[in-house]
């Protein structure tokens, strides 16, 4: 029997056995409270019977169906709740793709305008559609950091005015928050003190590599409405604009001087006298464009030069961490990029594992400092701590690009060729061949190295444990040329 389906005749029935001692007692001791209860018993029964017949009319009568429907919804809530859930999640898995595909097609477009705009106007005004139509926000700031000062200040104010262009933000605003931190700030359901009214801020910062530009801060008297915008998207969307509003600004910069020269051409034609001055000015000017050019130039060189700062950076921040780390990582790098290079691997290809090696212990960040500098034997729980790291470091760094194939090498350092290592029982060639190089050269090091609990082993004794792990923690063919270049080398 379906309990569900006769639910409502059970608890009549258990209302009903409660109800009825109750009106007798009250009778019989003359007690008020006694009768009402059992008279409130008596109309929760009656409730109950008017359900069951409104279900019944929804089940055996179309008409009612749609006329109940109407005014009460339980037709509609019915169906819902009938619906079998793999299609329920096949439209929810639909309406996801559907906003994946409008959110692509808007960086799309995107890409296309910028690339087809200088003009700083049309810029922040397509900033303020977009951020409108997936955020609901009613209001845009466009704010950039002050040139003779540390302050950031309002440039552009889009949607609901309250003549704030000019205006400097203090260090407890949102703008001044998300521009010292570089990254997102969302309040929801804060009191705006200038509306009078509870909604939710947004700020996001405007960055081309390490230069920080500014700020987009976006505004709604509707609270709550920013906990379900895609932050990634919308940071995506900051990031084009930054690099537009960047290319517009120097554009402005090089017209700006081209003006210059083009009035100290026409003072020098009409100024005889002073032809000389004229000339010198010009020819300083030309100076001066030239100096741009270079500028333009090393900037461009400084995108590549920003990579290796920011690895150094992140390996700065793993040696801080874990004593035992400071130096493992620079060797690991460099036994890594020798193996590759015996191994005959293109130049870009010993790149990437470059990078993957000085990063591969990132993940030490997220691991307690009192588990890495343990002089003692890790407990089982420790040691399964200390076993997220590679997964940790493959989180922190999935986004950065120009680790190309090292990513998948730093996730799988401590995979073992025989499928027993971790953090997905990778075996075989299921492992990147970067991430057997690094494995390999991981391991040695940490052989080689003295630490607090232990000694180090030999040249000799590592190669010897190299050889007997073949097949079974190491690739064979790598094995046997790495012992090849040790022993040379030795």
């Amino acid at each position: 029997m379906n309990f569900f389906k006769y639910y409502s005749h059970i608890t009549k029935l258990v209302v009903g056995i409660i109800a009825i001692p109750l009106f007798l007692y009250g009778i019989y001791k003359e007690a008020a409270s006694f009768l009402y209860l059992s008279f409130i018993m008596g109309v929760v029964i009656l409730l109950l019977d008017l359900v069951d017949f409104g279900i019944f009319i929804l089940r055996r009568n179309a008409k009612a169906k749609k006329v109940i429907s109407k005014y009460t919804g339980l037709y509609n809530i019915h169906r819902q709740l009938s619906y079998p859930g793999s299609e329920r999640n096949a439209l929810k898995t639909f309406k996801l793709l559907v906003e994946k595909q409008n959110e692509l097609e808007v960086l799309r477009v995107t890409s296309e305008k910028f690339n087809s705009t200088i003009d700083m106007g049309h810029i922040v005004e397509y900033v303020f559609d977009v951020f409108t139509k997936f955020t609901g926000c009613d209001r845009c700031l466009i704010c950039f950091k002050d040139i003779n000062s540390p302050e950031i200040y309002c440039k552009f104010e889009l949607g609901n005015s309250f003549n704030e262009v000019g205006k400097l933000f203090d260090t407890d605003s949102v703008v001044t928050k998300c521009f010292t931190s570089n990254s997102i700030v969302v309040n929801t359901n804060i009191f705006i003190r200038r509306r009078g009214i509870y909604g939710d801020k947004l700020a996001i910062p405007l960055s081309i590599s390490d230069e920080q530009l500014g700020v987009i801060f976006i505004e709604t008297p509707v609270k709550n409405s920013f906990k379900k915008v895609n932050l990634s998207f919308l940071k995506s969307i900051a990031n084009y604009a930054a690099v537009a509003m960047n290319k517009s600004q120097l554009f402005n910069d090089v017209y700006n001087q081209k003006q210059e020269i083009e009035a100290l051409y026409e003072e020098t034609a009409a100024v005889n006298d002073n032809l000389n001055d004229n000339i010198n000015n010009l020819n300083y000017a030309k100076e001066e464009l030239r100096l741009k050019n270079e500028e333009l130039l090393r900037y461009s060189d400084s995108l590549n030069t920003g990579y290796i700062q920011t690895v150094m950076s992140l390996v700065n921040a793993i040696e801080a961490k874990d004593s035992y780390t400071s130096g493992h990582c620079q060797r690991v790098m460099e036994i890594s990029c020798e193996i590759a290079a015996n191994l005959n691997l293109d130049e870009d290809v010993i790149q990437d594992l470059r990078y993957a090696a000085i990063l591969h212990d990132i993940g030490k960040i997220g691991i307690s400092a009192a588990i890495l500098n343990k002089t003692d034997k890790l407990t089982d729980q420790e040691y399964e701590e200390i076993k997220k790291h590679p997964q940790i470091s493959y989180n922190i760094l999935k986004n950065v690009e120009f680790l190309g194939r090292g990513l998948d090498a730093i996730l799988e350092h401590h995979e073992k060729y025989n499928g027993s290592g971790y953090p997905n029982n990778l075996k075989g060639e299921e492992i990147s061949l970067l991430g057997r190089i690094l494995c390999i050269a991981d391991a040695f090091d940490a052989m080689t190295s003295d630490r607090t609990y232990r000694k180090g082993m030999t040249m000799e004794l590592a190669i010897n444990e190299i050889e007997r792990c073949k097949g079974i923690q190491f690739d064979p063919e790598i094995s046997d040329v790495f012992i090849k270049m040790i022993r040379e080398l030795v």
